[in-house]
């Protein structure tokens, strides 16, 4: 499938606090409903406030991307339109609005090189790393997955550090602290399209 990108919410992408559209990368279609993902790196949160072993259910990135992130980015309208959905993790299964992808989504639907992502400059301002070189890849970070593992299905909540997606599209598996502030957050989502 030829991915294409849609504009919806608003959120802080320059510097400053001022809200810009949000481009989503449609990842998958399906009858009714696609899969939605950030085109950039939009923000530069911790997956957990505290160094300990956790899964997804428990990490406040994921009370925070679906609580204040959801609420500010989105329009009452819009955010009728984003599914309610059930989330397959290895320890425990969610029902979330917004999640991450985990390792294996994120080499389902993007090829090797279609995963490193560029950084905003908010994001950048929130403390995000980013690659400096003259290159190709300069601006692009690191952003957050679900939970720690290749296929490793029996990984979640056993580490206290999360699988990344590198600046250049190769996932590091035991990549960073779940306490770490420079990792960028790439946020995904269902949308209703009837």
């Amino acid at each position: 499938m030829n991915k294409y990108t849609i504009v919806m919410g608003e959120y802080p992408q320059n510097c400053g606090l001022e809200k810009e559209p949000i481009e989503w990368i449609v990842l998958k279609e399906e009858e009714h409903r696609c899969l939605c993902i950030s085109k950039y790196l939009i923000d530069c949160k911790q997956y957990h406030n505290l160094s300990e072993k956790v899964i997804w259910q428990d990490c406040t990135l994921r009370k925070w991307l679906n609580s204040d992130f959801l609420l500010s980015a989105f329009s009452s309208e819009e955010r009728e339109n984003i599914l309610f959905s059930n989330v397959i993790n290895p320890a425990k299964n969610t029902h979330d609005y917004i999640f991450l992808l985990s390792c294996d989504e994120a080499k389902k639907y993007f090829d090797f090189g279609e995963r490193g992502a560029t950084t905003t400059a908010y994001a950048r301002e929130q403390g995000a790393w980013f690659l400096e070189d003259d290159c190709d890849e300069k601006n692009n970070g690191c952003w957050w997955l679900r939970y720690h593992g290749e296929e490793d299905e029996e990984a979640e909540g056993k580490f206290n550090f999360i699988s990344c997606v590198n600046f250049d599209g190769y996932i590091e598996y035991g990549a960073d602290n779940v306490v770490a502030v420079n990792c960028c957050i790439r946020p995904a989502f269902w949308l209703k399209t009837i």
